[in-house]
Parts: structure tokens; C-alpha cells; sequence
């Protein structure tokens, strides 16, 4: 983990407008971590669906994929590995990646066969168990490889409104409170995009698609390499009214790829109106660009004119007690000749916006390819 915070850098949609009692406002907020940084050891859950679906080809594919990555792990990594189908198995235990522990682990891997159903929902909650259990400093992650439909707590495909997807969904959410992300990854077969999608987002880890058995050998071991480059692990954002009251009507992280983030509504100190939302791993050297929308209540009798007047503060929580504040106010003016806009703002959000619903669509049309077309390859990232 850093130690440094990164910097952070907030572009708003207006400067100076006549006063008001409601105010629209974008901001674009770009945070740059640490260009650079040492491989370092995480401490992982690995939970490898071995379902009849996976038998011949995928489960050989999806092994070799697996053993792949653990020859890349670093040192110190710790690593539990779980199998599932119709029931759990625990494979490998809080093991500590050594060189020794290595090949007695791509050994186990290497006699692991397929069958039985898909206890997806149960593997999950073992896994995030197995997670809370760990009480040292390393990032936590936990790694869902699986092709199909869940046999357990049985989702409709294409119906999102389906009140079992939010059982998942929860899961998600809890592994978030301890700090861990789960990696979902759709290996090789007709999975529930929408379902590994949505995990994924909601615990702020990564969606994975691979289209063929080569694809995921190379796709894991850079997830696996992107994990070792995290400086900041589940940071979040907390917008904190100063005047008036605010409502964030959405939010979508542009860089280094297109997601849409949920904002969560809770009171503040003096019974205000906050909104917090969590945010991808920040890995060093890339770039991370959020675009938000919201409206702010005001009493515009009670605006300063031709001064600022701070309306809000926006709260970096970077874990480890590290956290920025920055205040973004604005100018009121009734000269014309003052005002200070900047529409560029507001149109790359509707674009974004856009495309964030696209994604949603095609999750739920279990097309991977084209959410992962629009959104970005997730171990590709999209350059500056």
C-alpha cells in the first residue's frame, strides 16, 4: 500500500452563474496515483467452478489458465483455493506462496476433475468467509472462475428484476465492508454476464471475459500482475454538503474504463444528506477520471454575490487514515459579462452516461462481448 496520497485534481461545470435556488453542476475529477511501484504479494481466494459444464476441454483450459497464474504470483502471496460444484471442496488452505509451496500447489490444480452442479451462491459465501477470517495487511481479493448458471439460488437470465439477484448482489456489498474486491471471470462457456458483471461492479472488482482458452491463460496472469500494483485498495468518495442540500443523480468512472457507480445515500453529522460511493483498486501508473451529476437546494437570498460561496467538500478515503478533502464552491453574479460555464462537462457526461446504459443492456442480453467492446477490457487498460 502507499503511503503517499495521489493527486487529485476537480474540473466543475460552473464557475460563476446568477443566483438560484437550484444548481446543476458536473464535476470531473481526475486522481493520478504513484506512476511506479514495487510487485507486491496479496492475499487471494480462489474459487474455480468444476461443474459438469466444465468437464473435458474447459475444466483442462481453465487449470492450465490457473497454474499460469500462480507461477506468476509473487512471493508471500497467500492463496486459498476452492473448488464447486453441486458442493464445496477446500483444495488449498491459507497457503503462503514459496518456492517450494508453488509446485505443491500447480499439483493439486492438476488433479482436479469435473462434475456434479454449480453451488455457485454457496461458494461465494465461503469465499467471503474464508476472506473475514484474514486479519493481515495484504489486499484482499477473491477470484470467481465459472461458465454457467448458478444451481443453488437459481437467477432467470435476462430478468434483472429477479429479487434472487440481489442475494449475490449482498454478497458483493459485504465483501466491500472488509475491503475486498471479487474478480469475476466468465471462463470459456455461456456464463450470466449480467451476474458476474454486477458482482464484480458492486464489490469494485473486475469483470473478466475470456473467448478462448489462450485468452484466459493471458487474461489472469495480468489480473493477477495488476493486483500486485494496487497502492490503494477499495478507496471511496463522500461528497458532504456545505449549503443547502444535494442530491448526486449518478456517476460514471471513465478511466481506465467505463463503469457505472452507485452512490449510497446516508445521514450526516447534523442529520445532511451525504453520498458515498467506493471505487475501483487504484493501481499505479494509471489514471483514474470520474464524472459526477448533481443538484444542489440553496436559499438564493442568502448567496454572497461576486465572491465564492463553498457549497460542498468532497472526501477522499484512501484507507490506512490517509484522506484529502477538496472544497469546490462557486461564484454568484447577476453581471452576465461574470459568468463562468463549461458545457464540454455536461456533454461527456451524457456520453458516458450513454454508454454506461448501454453496458447495462447488454449484460442483461448476456452479450460479453460487447459489454466488454464498450466498457473496455478490463486487462487491457484504456491509455490516456
Amino acid at each position: 500500500m502507499s503511503e503517499k496520497i495521489p493527486y487529485i485534481g476537480i474540473n466543475q461545470s460552473v464557475n460563476c452563474v446568477p443566483p438560484t435556488d437550484t444548481l446543476s453542476m458536473s464535476l470531473d475529477i481526475k486522481i493520478l496515483p504513484e506512476r511506479t511501484t514495487d510487485s507486491k504479494p496479496y492475499w487471494g481466494v480462489w474459487l474455480l467452478d468444476v461443474s459438469g459444464s466444465m468437464a473435458g476441454s474447459r475444466i483442462k483450459k481453465a487449470k492450465e489458465s490457473l497454474i499460469e497464474q500462480v507461477k506468476s504470483l509473487p512471493l508471500e502471496t497467500g492463496f486459498n483455493l476452492v473448488i464447486f460444484e453441486s458442493t464445496l471442496k477446500t483444495i488449498i488452505r491459507n497457503e503462503t506462496i514459496t518456492i517450494k509451496s508453488r509446485q505443491k500447489i500447480i499439483d493439486h490444480i492438476k488433479k482436479i476433475r469435473a462434475s456434479g452442479g454449480t453451488a455457485l451462491f454457496d461458494a461465494l459465501k465461503h469465499g467471503i468467509k474464508v476472506m473475514k477470517n484474514y486479519n493481515g495487511n495484504l489486499t484482499k481479493k477473491i477470484i470467481l472462475i465459472t461458465d454457467g448458471e448458478p444451481g443453488d439460488v437459481t437467477v432467470e437470465l435476462g430478468n434483472k428484476d429477479d429479487k434472487n439477484y440481489e442475494k449475490y448482489f449482498m454478497l458483493a456489498r459485504e465483501a466491500l465492508e472488509y475491503r475486498a474486491s471479487i474478480d469475476t471471470v466468465g471462463a470459456l462457456g455461456d456464463h450470466n454476464v449480467y451476474l458476474l458483471y454486477e458482482i464484480a461492479k458492486q464489490s469494485t472488482g473486475k469483470y473478466i471475459f475470456a473467448e478462448n482458452a489462450d485468452e484466459l491463460k493471458t487474461k489472469m496472469v495480468i489480473a493477477s500482475d495488476q493486483a500486485t500494483k494496487i497502492v490503494f485498495s477499495s478507496p471511496s468518495i463522500t461528497i458532504i454538503p456545505v449549503m443547502g442540500q444535494i442530491e448526486v443523480d449518478d456517476a460514471v468512472q471513465y478511466k481506465p474504463t467505463v463503469i457505472r457507480m452507485p452512490f449510497e445515500k446516508i445521514r450526516g453529522k447534523f442529520k445532511e444528506y451525504r453520498y458515498k460511493t467506493w471505487l475501483r483498486a487504484f493501481e499505479a501508473g494509471d489514471t483514474y477520471q470520474i464524472l459526477l451529476k448533481l443538484r444542489q437546494n440553496l436559499d438564493g437570498d442568502k448567496l454572497k454575490l461576486e465572491e465564492n460561496n463553498e457549497l460542498l467538500k468532497i472526501q477522499f478515503d484512501f484507507d490506512k487514515g490517509m484522506q484529502a478533502t477538496k472544497e469546490i464552491g462557486v461564484n454568484f453574479s447577476n453581471d452576465s459579462s461574470n459568468h463562468r460555464i463549461n458545457p464540454q462537462i455536461n456533454k461527456q457526461y451524457a456520453n458516458l452516461f450513454s454508454q454506461a446504459e448501454e453496458i447495462t443492456e447488454q449484460t442483461i442480453k448476456n452479450d460479453a462481448s460487447a459489454t466488454q467492446r464498450i466498457q473496455g477490457d478490463e486487462t487491457k487498460k484504456i491509455s490516456d
